[in-house]
């Protein structure tokens, strides 16, 4: 070992030239990955593992038609619940973007909104199931229907 091969050694740590290092490639790489596997999955839902009819998962769930029935008045009622929770929730955000002229507080204000609002459509998707008496509906028929 000489003494130039020590200077090499000891610049490699002083001035780095590894330019994947500085950027964290590897980090990002593994980031995009696991970001394009969260969207296939989302874009490509998992088929369900058996297939029934709505009567048959009555039997097997041992439900009788007064308990669908209340069911879906309670559904109904958490639908509403949640869209009158979500708008005032809005108005709010609303106001407080206008009167505080606070940006970021009329965005927590939106998303809190939005999560609002999906709670609200999951619930009226059950309904939908509920009066049609189908399972497995898709998102095209349940909107076809809607307008």
């Amino acid at each position: 070992m000489g003494f130039f091969s020590r200077v090499k050694d000891a610049g490699g740590y002083v001035i780095n030239l590894r330019v994947t290092k500085w950027m964290a490639l590897d980090q990002v790489k593994g980031s995009y990955t696991q970001l394009a596997n969260i969207t296939r999955s989302i874009f490509n839902p998992e088929q369900a593992e058996r297939t029934e009819t709505f009567e048959q998962a009555l039997q097997r769930l041992q439900l009788t038609q007064e308990e669908i029935d209340q069911r879906q008045i309670e559904f109904t009622r958490l639908m509403i619940i949640y869209i009158l929770v979500a708008a005032g929730i809005f108005a709010y955000s609303v106001w407080i973007a206008y009167a505080f002229k606070n940006i970021y507080g009329f965005f927590m204000g939106f998303s809190i909104t939005i999560y609002g609002l999906s709670l609200a459509f999951k619930y009226h998707f059950w309904v939908y199931q509920i009066k049609h008496r189908k399972l497995g509906c898709t998102l095209r028929e349940w909107f076809l229907d809607i307008r």
